[in-house]
């Protein structure tokens, strides 16, 4: 997950479904006017940047941070500017006290789904905002990829280099009930008008080369670089035998792979 330039190019499922959830929420959000504004897990900076531009013009200053140092140099060098800019920053780990209580909303997309101590990341999030700040969260529950990334486990051919596979499935993947334990925490957390929903979504690709891009873009993995396209290929067969890859209009060169998954969408105000 370390390849900004790929991730850049590959993550269309992402930007939708953050610009769709933006839309759904935004009388809920109720933006401030000059307000100060964290994007946890901001990737690339791509939609950092864009939701700027498209739902709060007004905004004074936003700070996108990523855990990987290599996607904080891509953000940085593509969008950084007078008013946006990124930093690395650890949502698992200790907050700097200069960035405590200090903004009026705090968003990530598709990031907490990669972390193990869901209530430290939660705790961490509150921290960080203001009294009568707010957070906007969507991350993903239930999404085949990571029964692939199982099933790959299980192989001789993988099993040494995925031997810590569930270290990267959604701790919301095989959980009966999400929406009650996410709600359980963030109200132990101290977050009060917490409204947690868990939304079935589809999403089609067009072409078997996509998918394996954006499979590749989000590899937790560190597999030699030489083996990438042997574990893409295997990826693709159990895809095949899953019955998820569609032809268009009967052609065999011609396909589509849909991938139905479920979305964590959580709201708090502190």
């Amino acid at each position: 997950m370390n390849d900004a330039e790929l991730y850049h190019k590959s993550n269309n499922l992402q930007k939708r479904d953050a610009f769709e959830c933006l839309q759904e929420y935004e009388r809920r959000i109720k933006w401030k006017k000059d307000a100060l504004i964290i994007d946890i897990g901001c990737g690339d900076g791509s939609v950092t940047a864009a939701m700027m531009k498209q739902f709060l013009p007004g905004y004074r200053k936003v700070v996108g941070c990523d855990i990987s140092a290599k996607m904080v140099q891509y953000a940085s060098k593509k969008f950084n500017s007078e008013n946006i800019n990124f930093m690395v920053l650890d949502i698992e780990g200790d907050i700097p006290q200069s960035l405590r209580c200090e903004f009026n909303h705090a968003f990530s997309f598709y990031t907490l789904h990669w972390i193990k101590q869901q209530e430290i990341a939660f705790k961490n999030i509150y921290d960080l905002l203001q009294d009568g700040g707010n957070c906007f969260l969507i991350f993903l529950g239930h999404m085949p990829l990571f029964d692939v990334f199982r099933i790959l486990a299980r192989s001789n051919r993988w099993s040494y280099w995925l031997k810590d596979v569930d270290r990267f499935v959604s701790p919301y993947h095989d959980c009966q009930d999400p929406e009650k334990e996410i709600r359980r925490m963030m109200c132990k957390v101290g977050f009060r008008n917490v409204d947690v929903q868990y939304k079935p979504k589809s999403f089609v690709y067009d072409s078997l080369e996509a998918v394996k891009k954006a499979v590749k873009a989000v590899n937790p993995f560190q597999i030699p670089e030489e083996l990438h396209e042997e574990l893409l290929e295997d990826y693709i067969s159990i895809v095949r035998d899953m019955e998820l890859i569609d032809k268009v209009n009967n052609n065999e060169s011609s396909v589509a792979v849909r991938t139905n998954y479920n979305l964590i969408i959580a709201y708090g105000e502190k």
